[in-house]
């Protein structure tokens, strides 16, 4: 007899703890990632990854990169706007939420940020990464956010007499080491900024 509850026991013990997991992993929210960009001259783009991890920290959340070559998925739509199609591509790939960044614009631009007549003025190199995200959750078929966004990232800046005005001056270049560490700062930068707006849209808590 008391090895037959013992086994009963352990048998109630397994259930529950199956239930637990599966009700588990149905309360996460499960946010396809879709990242559309350029590549890069000196290096691939990280952004997906980092956005992977940043949102991925929260235990409520779940992240499907959808560029994983290992898994079978239709293409994605030729129309980014068609929201219709992200829709039903979203639904039969499998998700909660579905997150669409396209990155526009990823580069470095060198512009004059002062200037005194006949004296001096400043010239400096800014990194920029623009583009769109658009957040779609999948059960409702309802478009939660389409916005763009933009963040830029300060580096080599250089004062130069009025007469020289040389926006080629070798000192606002980066070597290609340091081009690669200061994108990667301004690409954690932005993934830590459309990680907090997402993670406002799904409830999650900080």
């Amino acid at each position: 007899m008391d090895r037959f509850m013992k086994t009963i026991s352990m048998i109630l013990v397994t259930v529950l703890l199956s239930t637990i997991g599966y009700a588990s992993e149905l309360s996460q929210k499960k946010i396809l990632l879709h990242v559309i960009s350029s590549p890069l001259a000196w290096s691939d783009s990280q952004l997906e990854q980092k956005l992977t991890c940043d949102l991925s920290r929260w235990p409520a959340v779940r992240v499907v990169a959808t560029k994983n070559k290992e898994t079978l998925q239709p293409a994605f739509p030729n129309s980014y706007y068609n929201i219709d199609s992200l829709i039903n591509w979203g639904r039969e790939i499998g998700g909660r939420y579905l997150m669409v960044v396209k990155v526009t614009k990823e580069g470095l631009e060198r512009h004059k940020s002062f200037h005194l007549p006949l004296v001096f003025h400043k010239y400096e190199t800014v990194g920029i990464i623009e583009g769109e995200i658009r957040f779609i959750d999948l059960k409702r078929g309802a478009l939660l956010m389409a916005e763009p966004f933009s963040v830029t990232q300060k580096g080599p800046r250089i004062f130069q007499a009025t007469m020289d005005d040389d926006i080629n001056d070798p000192d606002l270049h980066l070597t290609a080491p340091a081009k690669i560490a200061f994108f990667d700062e301004l690409e954690k930068k932005l993934s830590k900024q459309l990680s907090k707006r997402v993670r406002k849209l799904v409830g999650v808590r900080f």
